[in-house]
């Protein structure tokens, strides 16, 4: 939504988002100084106390920080996702230098019935009258990123239970202890309102912008796991690269 003074928004949320928007379009790069609050004041008309509250939102996210007698700089920018490359969160996540954690929410059996498929119907591809469900909040550097659940055949979800999980991502464990090589999932990207209880895992306010990536992942060509992985559109992106064909210069 574009910044606006008549919009039934609260006028720093606006600026928040306008300014986080500009972040992660790469209009600056990491390190570059931020513009002032006088600056800001001046480009959208705004309070200093509507711009004061819009930058100290910012700075607890992590975008920017503000150094005494020097000014504010930008800081980080989103995390992004490689599109087309089958890995688990912990590996994704240490191969981009961060450092991820796991808090398990819960792990159980969950019987599947029509109010479950209703809620996620890819997971009637599992086949299973009940799975294991492995339920976790994902972080980064201490960060709230992405609550995950995970749906597992039983055989599968019971062996990873005996686990670990905090520290290590279920498909390196599926890998190294339990002889599992997923070979290729689908995986479907959407957007919604949070829930309340999304909102309250992630540490932002019920209905807020939140990412959905749902995966069915195989092995060999037998499904075994449905993820539903609700992320904080604030911190995450995920990012695709295409490919032109390349067109033959032998016109005829």
């Amino acid at each position: 939504m574009a910044f606006s003074k008549s919009a039934p928004i609260q006028l720093h949320y606006q600026l928040a988002n306008e300014l986080r928007d500009y972040i992660q379009s790469g209009m600056w790069n990491i390190g570059d100084m931020f513009p002032t609050d006088r600056e800001i004041m001046e480009k959208y008309n705004v309070s200093a106390t509507t711009v004061r509250r819009a930058v100290k939102q910012l700075v607890e996210e992590g975008w920017i920080e503000r150094r005494p007698g020097k000014g504010t700089f930008v800081k980080k920018e989103p995390i992004k996702e490689e599109l087309g490359q089958l890995t688990g969160f912990f590996e994704e996540m240490t191969n981009k230098g961060f450092v991820p954690k796991a808090e398990v929410l819960e792990i159980k059996e969950v019987e599947i019935t029509d109010a479950v498929i209703r809620e996620f119907p890819e997971i009637k591809h599992l086949g299973e009258e009940k799975l294991i469900l492995i339920k976790k909040l994902h972080k980064i550097n201490d960060k709230k990123l992405v609550l995950v659940s995970s749906f597992w055949k039983p055989e599968y979800g019971r062996e990873l239970a005996r686990y670990d999980l905090t520290n290590t991502g279920v498909y390196e464990i599926a890998d190294r202890f339990l002889n599992v090589q997923l070979t290729k999932a689908e995986e479907s990207i959407s957007a919604k309102a949070a829930t309340k209880e999304e909102a309250e895992y992630l540490d932002i306010k019920k209905g807020e912008p939140v990412l959905v990536m749902e995966r069915l992942t195989y092995q060999d060509d037998m499904p075994i796991e449905y993820v539903y992985n609700v992320y904080r559109a604030d911190r995450y992106r995920y990012n695709i690269t295409l490919h032109k064909n390349q067109i033959s210069k032998d016109w005829q």
